[in-house]
């Protein structure tokens, strides 16, 4: 197999033709894995990202596989830095996996996961949100050798609540509303037709659907009854949590994939669903809710849930995807369930595949080191910055931090030769020659000080500290106090020197004296 890495949005929307066929024809396909989601998530959340491109001969015209992937870079106590790898879609995706044309599986699969062995450098693989057969799970877990590697299920019970998110509950839809209402329960159908009809009867309630002009208000409506009911179990993560759900669902309302239904009751709001729908697949995804809890007249989440299916049935879609989480209210719909199996796979050794870092966690490394330094981890920073320069031993910015870093606690004869290598491959770096003047000073070095101020000068005229540093460097120099053993010793004249043994003989006359014994009383 040819494997390309693509790298960039360019080259990345350079293969969006080949990956929609890909898309069309996998089995496995789901919407998380289409180019449309990929794009929008990987522009919204930057991080370090790739896509390993595969297609059986490197003339072929056309791709025939994908495998989008994510990397981050991590600290450990013992270890150090270390590089991690993910599916692309983490940290919002419900779904991740891999893209293939059927026919090309057998030998595409292993031949991601022998790429990803070989070629990368990471410790650990997180396989978060895994949905995959179990022929495909087994093709691409089996390079992964017990006698390298750890793998670890990952749990997705959540015991606060009682939900299982590794079950998916989906329904495969029938061609027409009352096949599908015979599947429910006879109270349930009952229920649910006798409530639509009321809802389609009624001046005082009804359901809409967002429009162009109505997606922004009814999203924000949403994520509003969203917070109120969340927020005191997210804490601190509420915000980038809805940060997030409204800048990826504004984008799909812009492209045409998100279905946005709306209960009211005369003019209040009452609750709204999140719907992203996936014309290729023909499927609608349930993604996110939001009800206003203190409203009781209707079961306002339950009466949208029966919209929407029918809306799905009306317009031709074939699935209903509750996606993660076994919530009881979710079988009133009959839904099938599938489990995702997710897990991690690490080196057994805890360090990276070759014992080298991927150069493209760098930023990430330099930040997380200036962190460490800030927080007063004097010896976590010493390390991050040491591991940084062997990774990068000709980055200017790394060379300065930990030239300043040494600088800062004194060791100034070190500092000076990561400044002055700063300064080689960085010459326009000011804050560096500062430094390094900094430095050259509190060893001595007069000369070569003054220098380098001179240099900041001429990047920087108006620099006042290089000005405050010159003018110092430029003064006199003081004279230095003269050695203890050169200092002049005044001694009294001969004659007025005191006679030690005569001090002793007036002592010891005086002792002999009675009047100079204890005084006695008046």
């Amino acid at each position: 197999m040819y494997i390309r890495v693509i790298d960039d949005f360019r080259e990345f929307a350079a293969v969006r033709g080949d990956w929609d066929a890909v898309y069309a024809a996998d089995p496995e396909a789901q919407f998380f894995l289409s180019w449309q989601w990929l794009s929008d998530w990987l522009t919204c959340h930057k991080t370090v990202w790739f896509v390993l491109a595969a297609k059986r001969h490197e003339s072929d015209a056309e791709y025939a596989a994908f495998l989008p992937m994510r990397m981050r870079t991590k600290f450990d106590e013992k270890l150090g830095f270390f590089n991690q790898l993910h599916f692309a879609g983490d940290g919002f995706s419900d779904y991740t996996g891999i893209l293939t044309q059927p026919e090309f599986e057998a030998e595409v699969v292993p031949a991601f996961a022998e790429y990803l062995k070989r070629r990368l450098s990471w410790a650990r693989f997180t396989m978060d949100n895994l949905l995959m057969s179990e022929q495909r799970r087994r093709l691409f877990l089996g390079p992964f050798d017990k006698v390298r590697f750890n793998q670890t299920d990952i749990d997705y019970f959540d015991k606060r609540h009682g939900v299982d998110n590794s079950l998916c509950l989906s329904i495969d839809l029938p061609g027409d509303w009352d096949s599908y209402l015979e599947t429910l329960s006879a109270n349930n159908r009952q229920k649910i037709r006798r409530l639509l009809r009321k809802v389609e009867a009624s001046d005082d309630y009804r359901i809409t659907l967002a429009t162009p002009e109505t997606f922004e208000r009814d999203l924000r409506m949403l994520l509003h009854f969203w917070r109120i009911k969340w927020e005191p179990r997210k804490g601190e993560r509420t915000e980038s949590i809805l940060g997030r759900n409204f800048v990826m669902l504004m984008r799909c309302a812009r492209n045409g994939t998100l279905m946005l239904p709306v209960f009211w009751h005369a003019d209040r709001p009452v609750a709204a669903l999140a719907i992203l729908v996936d014309p290729a697949k023909k499927a609608l995804l349930f993604f996110i809710t939001g009800r206003d809890e203190t409203y009781g007249e209707m079961p306002a989440g339950y009466l949208l849930q029966a919209f929407t299916i029918r809306h799905a049935i009306t317009h031709g879609f074939t699935t209903y995807d509750f996606l993660k989480g076994d919530e009881p209210y979710k079988y009133l719909f009959a839904p099938n369930a599938r489990r995702l199996r997710a897990l991690s796979v690490a080196t057994k050794t805890g360090r990276n595949l070759g014992g080298e870092l991927d150069p493209r966690g760098l930023p990430v490394m330099l930040e997380s080191a200036l962190d460490l330094e800030r927080e007063g981890e004097v010896a976590r920073a010493e390390r991050s910055y040491r591991q940084i320069l062997e990774l990068a031993p000709d980055n200017g910015l790394a060379l300065y931090r930990f030239g300043r870093f040494l600088a800062k606690r004194g060791d100034h004869a070190e500092a000076k030769t990561w400044f002055t290598r700063s300064v080689e491959v960085a010459p326009r770096g000011e804050n560096a020659w500062l430094w390094l003047a900094r430095s050259l000073q509190a060893l001595g070095e007069i000369g070569p000080a003054r220098e380098a101020c001179r240099e900041v000068l001429k990047l920087q005229p108006g620099n006042e500290a290089a000005t405050k540093l010159i003018l110092e460097l430029n003064a006199p120099p003081r004279p230095a106090p003269a050695a203890l053993g050169a200092w002049p010793v005044k001694h009294p004249p001969r004659e007025a020197m005191i006679d030690p043994s005569h001090v002793l003989q007036q002592l010891a006359a005086r002792q002999a004296s009675p009047s100079l014994g204890s005084k006695t009383k008046p």
